[in-house]
């Protein structure tokens, strides 16, 4: 009688290997999953977090600006002027509130211009603020032309580009409004009645007696929807006492 020994090495079988490494596929693809998810929700949440500074710093210095809005006339070499325009895509004022400017003082008067142009960081449009102490030629120069065509993108030169700092970025929409019946806007978030607004293409002198009274700026974006940032002019009821001066 022949015997046949029977001989087990104790390791795993080829199947056995395949079963195991598809498992172990899964689970790390499951990990991947969970731990992406996680990452983007938090990337999102840290995103509307900063955005959501920028926004509040938006409203506080389109607020204060606009609160403490000095009606200015000027002279200079083209003639006279007021420094005040709005279009979908500008705003031009003066200011005592030094709030964003590159140089402030205790006491003194700024000329601002805030404005939209397309993004160069991303999708979309960013918008701007030059804020300068006094009337400066490029200002000035810049808020003559853009008057000509309120309506258009605004023109900007590059003494003003120089001037200007990022304030919001990553907008799919904005634009400047003058609102006729504040009742009729729907606050903070939502689509607005046109109705509410008074209507584009009508160009406007603008003087201490034709201000308006309300400005809107609604913008939205790809993460939070719609905005719509209600604004009220408060000039003082006194010219200042330099207004007729001309730009230094």
């Amino acid at each position: 009688m022949s015997l046949k020994k029977n001989i087990s090495n104790g390791g795993f079988t080829l199947i056995e290997m395949v079963i195991a490494m598809t498992i172990l596929a899964l689970v790390v693809t499951v990990l991947y999953l969970a731990f992406s998810t996680a990452g983007r929700i938090w990337s999102r949440q840290q995103i509307k977090g900063g955005r959501g500074e920028h926004e509040a710093a938006l409203a506080r210095l389109l607020s204060d600006d606009l609160q403490n809005l000095v009606p200015y006339s000027f002279s200079w070499e083209r003639g006279q002027g007021f420094f005040f325009a709005l279009g979908p895509k500008a705003l031009f004022y003066a200011t005592t509130s030094g709030y964003g400017a590159r140089q402030r003082s205790a006491e003194g008067l700024y000329f601002a211009c805030c404005y939209l142009q397309e993004s160069q960081e991303e999708e979309g449009f960013a918008l701007y603020l030059a804020k300068e102490m006094g009337p400066k030629n490029f200002l000035v120069e810049a808020l003559s032309d853009f008057t000509k065509a309120p309506e258009k993108n605004m023109v900007v030169n590059e003494a003003l580009r120089e001037a200007s700092l990022l304030i919001l970025d990553g907008l799919t929409e904005a634009s400047f409004a003058v609102v006729g019946d504040p009742e009729k806007l729907n606050l903070p978030e939502g689509d607005i009645d046109e109705s509410a607004l008074i209507e584009r293409g009508v160009t406007r002198n603008w003087s201490r007696k034709t201000l308006p009274e309300n400005i809107l700026f609604r913008y939205g974006d790809s993460v939070g929807g719609k905005r719509n940032l209600l604004l009220a002019l408060e000039p003082p009821p006194e010219l200042p006492k330099k207004a007729d001066e001309k730009k230094q």
